[in-house]
């Protein structure tokens, strides 16, 4: 009996171990699958989130397709917006980049970056009538024969200035979750001998952003105006109806999306004199710096995606205010005023269809490349009143070929222009760029130009501009 009793003390208890082993695990199973069922829904939040920011990033990719389109392989008349910065953002790094690894284009380390871009640039250019400047063309001269014959006749011409060098630096996060940015670009357009040429700074600036806010200071495009022409890749129909250049400043920017769509607002400073010197009472100084001000310059934008992701709006509205003090008196004056309101748009209608352009009007505009170059009449002691704008057309007619039709014009006020002064500066032109593979551009642009004077015979010029370019 004992023998029996201990057997079935020992059954018993293999049978509640069995049944402690068998509970045990199911907790642990249930335990395991209440954890997936926790992954799964972190997952399922996380794909949501990813969705959402493909979603964004899909938004900003569209918001630069116009931009992008507009710029063929050319730069930006902004940094960022011009209205941001347009009449130029950063370029993306290649990817598989990666922290302490040297490439040939990129220099990275210790959270900063490196990135080398530009191009290499050959232009030919022939003229049927001489240009104010053979390379770089702002208006045509008078045919008039009182001042001699020359003037009539054409010109050839050829260089590689517009070769391009920059660095876009990208840095670490500084204080308060800032991304810090620069760029510095130079060509070879700032006089020399032709086998010579010598270095042209076009941007030197840094920049923290902050999500959607921005603090620039530096020497970058103005904030007004942010477009500029397909043709004319040097002085970009500057004093011909495009408004604009670089400049020294400080700019703040905010940029939310709010809903389907994109306001920027751009507001700064800039140093006044920078494009024209003016020093009319001859004293050695720059009459803008004299003012002990500088110039101050604001754009306000929208942008939104119209029925699909590659037709899009974007509209803006700016305008600049500058003080100019003389020591001595001139036509009886010692101050004078800058001033300008500009509107830009672009309208894609398709992604191989785009219409934009900019209007404008204001005074004493030479420092701001308005008023066919004229900015003060110093015999009346009065500022020059103009008003200007351009046009383009963009259709992508194959994927080895843009073309381009538009028209500009800076058209002062007759009675503000003294005796032989310019009238009127405008020009048609059609663009051609090609894409034969690779980084490769051919541009082919011709361009109907003509020039009225005050008293003088009109300049008109047949212009054809062919190049070739290889970006890396």
């Amino acid at each position: 009996m004992l023998k029996i009793g201990m057997r079935v003390v020992c059954l018993v208890g293999v049978v509640l171990g069995m049944t402690w082993g068998v509970r045990a695990q199911g907790e642990r199973r249930d335990a395991e699958l209440e954890a997936l069922r926790q992954r799964v829904r972190e997952l399922e939040a996380q794909n949501r989130a990813i969705l959402q920011m493909l979603q964004a990033l899909k938004q900003q990719l569209a918001a630069r397709t116009v931009q992008e389109a507009g710029e063929l392989g050319g730069e930006t008349k902004r940094s960022g917006n011009r209205g941001g910065q347009g009449k130029g953002g950063l370029t993306s790094a290649p990817q598989g980049a990666g922290r302490g690894t040297v490439k040939w284009k990129e220099l990275s380390t210790k959270g900063s970056r490196l990135q080398f871009y530009g191009f290499l640039r050959l232009d030919l250019i022939a003229d049927s009538a001489r240009p104010d400047f053979a390379q770089t063309i702002f208006r045509v001269r008078s045919a008039d024969p009182r001042l001699g014959v020359g003037n009539r006749k054409g010109n050839f011409t050829m260089h590689p200035r517009l070769t391009r060098i920059g660095i876009n630096y990208s840095g670490p996060e500084i204080g308060g979750g800032g991304r810090l940015t620069g760029k510095f670009e130079v060509d070879f357009q700032n006089g020399g001998r032709e086998s010579r040429p010598r270095f042209r700074t076009r941007h030197a600036y840094v920049k923290v952003s902050w999500g959607a806010f921005s603090l620039l200071g530096g020497q970058t495009w103005d904030i007004i105006s942010p477009l500029y022409p397909t043709v004319n890749n040097d002085t970009l129909m500057w004093n011909a109806g495009n408004l604009g250049d670089r400049r020294a400043q400080v700019r703040f920017s905010y940029e939310p999306h709010i809903g389907g769509g994109q306001f920027s607002f751009a507001g700064g400073i800039g140093l006044t004199g920078a494009i024209d010197s003016k020093d009319l009472d001859g004293d050695g100084f720059r009459d803008g710096e004299t003012s002990r001000k500088p110039n101050l310059q604001a754009r306000l934008g929208y942008a939104h995606a119209l029925w699909n992701a590659n037709s899009r709006l974007s509209v803006g509205v700016s305008g600049h205010y500058g003080w100019e003090e003389m020591v001595t008196p001139v036509a009886g004056r010692k101050s004078f005023r800058s001033q300008s309101l500009n509107v830009d748009y672009i309208l894609a209608l398709h992604e191989r269809v785009m219409l934009r352009g900019e209007g404008w009007f204001g005074r004493n505009l030479s420092d701001f490349r308005g008023g066919v170059g004229q900015g003060l009449n110093t015999v009346l002691g009065t500022e020059i009143r103009s008003r200007g704008g351009w046009a383009e057309l963009g259709i992508k007619l194959s994927r080895f070929y843009w073309i381009f039709p538009g028209y500009t014009v800076d058209d002062p006020v007759d009675r503000d222009i003294p005796v032989q002064g310019r009238i009127k500066n405008r020009a048609w032109y059609i663009v051609n760029r090609f894409y034969p593979g690779g980084p490769f551009i051919v541009g082919i642009d011709y361009l109907h130009w003509t020039t009225d004077y005050k008293g003088l015979d009109r300049g008109v010029d047949h212009r054809l501009n062919i190049y070739v370019q290889y970006n890396f």
